[in-house]
């Protein structure tokens, strides 16, 4: 796997918010950054000679991105190229060659608003590696703490992994979020693992948090005071039963408050 992070850009305050977080976090994985610009060719149906200005106008804006990053980046590699196609499936398409996938979003929630909108949710529910979303106003100032989910669909205990390497890397505790109301089950396998990982991660605090309310609904409110939230995406494209992202992590999505990850089933871990 490339230790690159590949951030969808398209000139935007958001998409901004979304390469200075990538560089944070590629710096403290000595990793790099590639900046993607995604020409919507709005399926095949503009012009060559639209196509091509279109295109002109992206080299322009990925160069100016490219400056601004390259501005920012102290010792973290940066790169940028042009694509053609529909945006979201774009980036979904060649993430797999990447650490991780991120990009900006210009609103945050409130819950049953709709902010976010269907391109996160597609690129989430697609990817095959780990992908964040970064709302524009998700200011580190006065954030505490790694949220994570945990249920009991499939990939719920890669999630709480990432999340402790995560914390651990950020030198923040962990709070570990389970709604009663929406998936209730025994505690004894969460504490199993997090006794197994605490040991993995001795330096990482561990809260686990019980919760009524809807587990979506539950994270997006936790995200407006995280420096990162996790959730896991809960099945394998093909596997019976099937939803993309969950109730879950739609209603996540819909109204994060603050920097998301979300995690796929397939690879995490």
């Amino acid at each position: 796997m490339n230790r690159t992070i590949l951030v969808g850009i398209d000139g935007s305050v958001a998409s901004r918010s979304a390469i200075a977080w990538a560089i944070t976090r590629a710096d403290a994985l000595d990793a790099g950054v590639m900046l993607l610009t995604v020409v919507d060719d709005e399926w095949g149906t503009i012009s060559d000679r639209d196509l091509r200005e279109l295109r002109t106008d992206a080299e322009r804006l990925a160069a100016d991105e490219l400056a601004y990053a390259r501005q920012i980046a102290g010792r973290v590699p940066i790169s940028a190229a042009v694509d053609v196609g529909a945006p979201m499936l774009e980036l979904a398409s060649v993430a797999s060659e990447y650490e991780s996938v991120a990009i900006g979003s210009h609103k945050t929630g409130t819950f049953h608003g709709h902010a976010l909108g269907a391109r996160g949710l597609q690129l989430a529910a697609t990817a095959p590696v780990p992908v964040a979303i970064v709302p524009s106003s998700s200011s580190a100032n006065g954030r505490r703490g790694v949220i994570v989910g945990a249920g009991n669909a499939p990939g719920w205990i890669d999630a709480v992994r990432f999340a402790m390497r995560e914390a651990a890397r950020l030198e923040e505790p962990v709070m570990v979020l389970r709604s009663d109301r929406d998936t209730p089950f025994d505690d004894r396998a969460l504490r199993s693992l997090l006794e197994a990982t605490d040991a993995d991660e001795p330096s990482v605090d561990i809260e686990l948090r019980r919760t009524t309310t809807p587990a979506g609904e539950a994270l997006a409110s936790a995200s407006r005071r995280a420096v990162l939230t996790v959730s896991g995406r809960p099945t394998e494209p093909g596997a019976r039963g099937y939803r993309p992202l969950g109730r879950t992590n739609n209603d996540l999505l819909m109204n994060a408050g603050g920097p998301v990850i979300i995690v796929p089933h397939a690879t995490a871990g």
